[in-house]
């Protein structure tokens, strides 16, 4: 029987035999969510020194089976009783309230957003969703909004927002050189700034932004001044922000060079988003 803390921190993406779909408990949702891994081959477009996907263990070539996605989402939603409570034996340890299904989110080993199957994925989730009038969760994307802009991207986030979805889209820096630092990419942080801004005006999102030291090196005052300027310029465009969410390193990262930061500085952070006119918060360990 694994404790609230403990569920929160180990987020394993096999679960009984399962190849897309896994449950997990997720402080961010504020339950269950369930997990949707689409890159099986761990491609992604970062290459951030505090990833915690385990890339020294090759991934798997892939051609993505929705058929097989569909199914796997289906039936961990069957776990789910008229309360919207998961029974899962895995959430056992833990009160009713704490393990009520939030949402089915894109969020896996890579960037959700490169499969080619990407819009595919999305109009099916879409269908799983409205096929459950009886239960209310949200679909959601994890993204690193690096290909928000892509045709077949924008088309699928519709589809997956269409009823009741979010975006979390990542901002980790405020200037390019501490954002090659920490994400490293060959996509320029203005274009992710630019694509934060077009998505937020077409649907309301969530920013997900990691704090770290590295190296030694850590949020100067000139690059906080620089994160909560490209804030600003999404919120003044007209984009709308849900919510600002603070994090730090939790479990063990890529990189030895990667340390967490304090909680009094995430505090200090969320006070000055605050400051903003935008709603922040603090999470205690990275989802």
């Amino acid at each position: 029987m694994s404790t609230r803390e403990e569920l929160y921190r180990f987020h394993p993406r096999e679960y009984a035999g399962f190849t897309y779909v896994y449950p997990v408990l997720s402080r961010r949702s504020g339950g269950v969510s369930f997990g949707v891994n689409v890159n099986l081959d761990k491609a992604c477009n970062f290459d951030c020194p505090y990833c915690q996907v385990d890339r020294t263990v090759p991934g798997r070539p892939q051609a993505l089976d929705l058929a097989r996605i569909r199914a796997e989402a289906e039936a961990l939603l069957d776990s789910v009783d008229a309360q919207g409570v998961c029974r899962l034996p895995l959430f056992d340890g833990l009160p009713d309230a704490q393990k009520k299904l939030r949402d089915i989110a894109l969020s896996g080993d890579g960037e959700s957003t490169m499969v080619l199957e990407f819009a595919a994925v999305c109009r099916m989730l879409a269908e799983v969703q409205a096929g459950r009038p009886d239960l209310d969760f949200k679909l959601v994307l994890i993204t690193n909004a690096t290909l928000l802009d892509r045709s077949g991207v924008v088309a699928g986030v519709d589809a997956l927002l269409s009823k009741n979805g979010e975006v979390w889209a990542k901002l980790d820096a405020g200037t390019e050189a501490w954002y090659q630092r920490v994400n490293v990419s060959r996509v320029a942080l203005d274009r992710i700034e630019a694509n934060l801004i077009a998505l937020g005006k077409d649907h309301p999102f969530k920013i997900q932004s990691f704090f770290c030291t590295a190296g030694g090196q850590g949020w100067d005052e000139a690059e906080i001044t620089a994160w909560l300027a490209r804030l600003g310029r999404v919120r003044d465009s007209g984009a709308r922000i849900l919510e600002v969410q603070l994090y730090t390193l939790a479990r063990r990262p890529a990189e030895s060079f990667i340390h967490p930061v304090t909680p009094e500085f995430l505090s200090n952070i969320r006070d000055r988003v605050e400051a903003l006119g935008l709603p922040a918060k603090v999470y205690g360990v990275e989802e």
